[in-house]
């Protein structure tokens, strides 16, 4: 989040309001499918230790 607030904070210096409202949006989507990637990869790690001890 803090690197997203120093992206905003660089971009209000040159951007109309609504090109940074655009550029925003586009950030709040790397940030959510980021966090999705991270969602799967804990999933996956916590399958991993699951199966190992049975298989």
């Amino acid at each position: 989040m803090n690197q997203l607030a120093e992206r905003m904070g660089a971009a209000a210096l040159s951007m109309s309001p609504g090109r940074m409202v655009d550029k925003f949006l586009d950030w709040l989507d790397e940030l959510r499918i980021a966090m999705e990637l991270a969602e799967i990869d804990r999933s996956a790690r916590n399958e991993l230790r699951v199966r190992v001890p049975f298989d």
